[in-house]
Order: C-alpha cells, then sequence, then structure tokens
C-alpha cells in the first residue's frame, strides 16, 4: 500500500477514534466539547506519541502512525513531539516559544476566525 494511502486510512481511523471517545464521554455532536474530553485526548496523543518515539518503528510507520492516526485524533501531540525535539536539541528558545507562540496566536487566530466567520454566516 502506498505510503500517501496508508497515512489517510490511519487518518481515517483517528478520525473516527477522536469522535468515539467524545461519544462516549456523553458529547454526541455537540458543537462544544468538554474541556476534560479535550485535555485527556491531547495529553494521550503526547503519552502515544511519546512512546512512539522511545520505541523508533521504522519510518514508514511512524510516519502512518504519527501523521495519519495520531494527526487525526490530536494535533497537541505534533506539537509537543516538536517542543521535545527542540528542547532535546538545546534549542530552549525555540522549545519554549513554540507553545507559547502556538497558544497565543492560535487563540487569537481563532477569535478571528470567530469574528469573520459570523459575519459570512446567513443571518
Amino acid at each position: 500500500m502506498p505510503i500517501g494511502l496508508a497515512v489517510a486510512v490511519a487518518g481515517a481511523a483517528g478520525a473516527l477514534a477522536r469522535y468515539l471517545l467524545d461519544f462516549c464521554a456523553g458529547d454526541y455532536l455537540e458543537s462544544h466539547h468538554p474541556v476534560y474530553v479535550t485535555f485527556a485526548i491531547n495529553v494521550g496523543g503526547s503519552l502515544l506519541l511519546g512512546l512512539l518515539i522511545g520505541m523508533e518503528p521504522p519510518g514508514g510507520v511512524r510516519v502512518v502512525l504519527v501523521v495519519g492516526f495520531l494527526g487525526a485524533v490530536t494535533t497537541f501531540s505534533t506539537l509537543m513531539g516538536q517542543m521535545y525535539h527542540a528542547l532535546s536539541s538545546e534549542k530552549y528558545a525555540h522549545g519554549l516559544m513554540l507553545p507559547l507562540g502556538s497558544v497565543t496566536l492560535g487563540v487569537f487566530a481563532l477569535w478571528v476566525g470567530v469574528a469573520v466567520g459570523r459575519t459570512m454566516a446567513p443571518a
């Protein structure tokens, strides 16, 4: 199976896993996910990413699981992985600014997106 197709299949599995985790927590397609579910999924995804980093699977397997499955479940694990690599490479400023900037600018971008989206929504 081509790697791109394997990533897509793993991404579909990750998206389904995320949906089922939300569903089991009682969030039946509501627009606001409970914070504890998001927190648990993000921390769990980081744990799984750490396990994969620690286990060092072959490149293709790593890409399929990290980009495909974990990428669909949560992007927080990707951020944590990038932060880990920066800090372990002694790029401390980069490792600390990445999450701070991502959260700060992410919240700002979300606010802007909500504002723009509301102006585009039908009345």
